[in-house]
Formats: structure tokens, sequence, C-alpha cells
């Protein structure tokens, strides 16, 4: 196929004919169609966890870790020694991580915990207390995209709804509960999950797209709000991941990874450790002076 034969990002953003596939921020995953990948990205970390690593000692806080960019993190932070405190929805997947993160080496405790409901988000974060003393860095991932992908018009309230209280909602109760602890220790740093979607218009998908802009917003109100706390707050834009929710668009509207890297100018789709090495980055004392800001981490989607 050649590239004229392939949509382009104007087109795309226009009809929104893969709003979904171009806006998934990835916060689940496995692997999806064949990739037409140009480079070679990062490979995962291999071999024993690092008890003496970059982030030894330090608690992290994980929710939608079950898969994607939340697993990922999760297996990336255990392998620079810190205690990975990790939610999601499918317990058996939860318990499976957890064990795996354990075998190499790792410390990782999961938890089951749906991110749209506060008496789970309470008591999620505040296990992570009981149990490992304190939260340090906290990445709020879960996210879900829109149901379908129609008009504004002729979405329901109930998918809208749906897609927020996990998304938008979501984010605000695990910041409620996460910033509550961190307030009284003056320190804690947190990533939220954003996307691209928080920055341009995809049409067809209403839903994600508000929830998204809510979770870039929610970050900057909250990292004004407690920067003189010593709490650093900032969000992550990914781009087309490889996780299964990309996967499950590229189906829906027919295309191929091939395709949807067109509009991306490493013309690849990025893989979800380059994802955890971001959030890495804004939980490291290397990005110490940023706060607010909604880190492009789209393979270069943003820039165009």
């Amino acid at each position: 196929m050649t590239d004229k034969h392939l949509p382009t990002r104007r087109g795309l953003l226009a009809t929104g004919a893969t709003g979904m596939a171009l806006a998934a921020a990835g916060a689940l995953g496995a692997t999806g169609p064949a990739s037409a990948d140009t480079q070679n990205p990062p490979a995962p970390s291999a071999g024993r966890a690092d008890r003496r690593g970059r982030f030894a000692g330090k608690v992290v806080l994980i929710t939608g870790a079950t898969s994607g960019i939340g697993q990922a993190t999760a297996y990336e932070m255990a392998r620079q020694g810190a205690r990975v405190f990790f939610c999601g929805r499918r317990e058996e997947l939860g318990r499976r991580h957890e064990r795996a993160i354990r075998d190499f080496g790792g410390e990782a405790t999961y938890l089951r915990a749906d991110v749209s409901k506060e008496a789970d988000v309470r008591a999620f974060v505040s296990a992570c207390v009981r149990v490992y003393g304190g939260i340090d860095i906290a990445f709020n991932n879960a996210g879900i995209e829109s149901p379908r992908a129609a008009p504004l018009h002729e979405q329901t309230l109930e998918d809208f709804e749906q897609v927020w209280r996990t998304n938008a909602a979501g984010v605000f109760l695990a910041m409620k509960y996460e910033l509550a602890h961190m307030v009284e220790r003056r320190a804690g740093v947190i990533v939220n999950t954003a996307s691209i979607s928080a920055e341009v218009g995809f049409a067809t998908i209403s839903p994600y797209n508000a929830s998204k802009h809510a979770v870039a917003s929610l970050t900057k109100v909250a990292a004004l709000e407690y920067a003189g706390k010593n709490i650093r707050i900032n969000a992550l834009a990914p781009g087309a991941v490889d996780t299964p929710m990309l996967r499950r668009a590229a189906e829906a509207f027919g295309m191929t990874y091939e395709q949807i890297a067109q509009d991306y100018p490493i013309k690849r789709i990025v893989q979800p450790q380059e994802m955890a090495r971001v959030v890495m980055w804004l939980a490291s004392e290397d990005a110490s002076a940023v706060l607010g800001t909604d880190v492009d981490a789209s393979g270069g989607y943003l820039t165009g």
C-alpha cells in the first residue's frame, strides 16, 4: 500500500474514521495487529529487580495496571526497586502480574478496585498506606474508550457518564485520596494519563475526548494548588500505543497499524514500555521543575 492510499490526519480529524484508534491512551494492553515499525523501540527491561535501583524503596501506587501502560509501568518501576501497589478490575490477571513481579525479585501487591467507585478508590489508597506505610508516587492510569463511535447527537448520556466516571471522575477520586495523604507528608508526585485527545478533537468519540480534556484540566488545577506543598502533578499524553484499546479501535474501523502509523512522525506504533519510561522520568528528580504539564509522548503527533 502506498502513502497516497493511506488516510491523512486532516481527514481523520474531520471524519472521525479512526478517532478511537488515534486517540487511544492505551490504559489496557496486549499485542495488537502486525506493526509497520520502521524503527526499533526500546526493549522492555529484563533480568532481576535491582533493589538499589532508581526508585529503590519508593512506594508507587498505580491504577489500571493489569495490562498496557499501567502494567508496563508496574514492571519497570519494580525492576528499579520500587514497591508497587496496583489495581485493576480483572482479579485473575492482577494476581498473575503480582506473581510475575515477585518472580523476578520485585515487590508488588495487587488489590482489585474500580476507580469509578469512590468506596473502591478510598479503600485502595488506604490499603496502600497500610501495607507500605505511605505513597511516594501515584500513577493514575485507569481508563476506558468510548463505547461506540457516533456523532454527538447520537451519543447517549449513559455512554457519556460511563466514560466520564472512569476517565475523569476516576482521576479526580484518586487524586482526592492520594493528595490527602501526600499533604500530611508534604511530599509526593502524581502522574495522570491523559491523551492526545486532551489537546485536539476527534470526531465521533465525544465522551472520550471530553474525559481526557478533563484529566488535563484537573492536572493543571491540582498542580497549582499543591505546588507549594512539595507535590508535583503532571499528565501523560500518549497517542497510538500497542494495547487492546488500540487493537479494538483498529479492528472496528478496519485499519492496520501501518495506516494508523502514517499520521505519526516516527511512523510506528509506540510500545507501552516507552510510556512507562516517560512516567518514570516525570516521577523522578530529573523532572523536579516540571509541573502542570500534559507531556506529549505520542511520537510527534501533536507537533505537526
